[in-house]
């Protein structure tokens, strides 16, 4: 796993996100750096909303 240092300079999770929020910092995190998973809760609520969870694959 690596950190994208640039992406993450640049697309900082504001305070007090929203759920909306948190799951678009997410999937663009996702796309964009390696260094962790999307958190197990959010990745739950995303499946509950039938948003596809990114992989590097997709």
């Amino acid at each position: 796993m690596t950190i994208n240092r640039e992406w993450h300079l640049h697309n900082i999770m504001p305070k007090k996100p929203t759920m909306e929020q948190r799951i678009e910092w997410h999937i663009a995190h996702s796309k964009n750096c390696s260094c962790r998973e999307i958190p197990p809760k959010l990745a739950e609520e995303m499946r509950k909303r039938n948003i596809i969870i990114p992989t590097k694959s997709n």
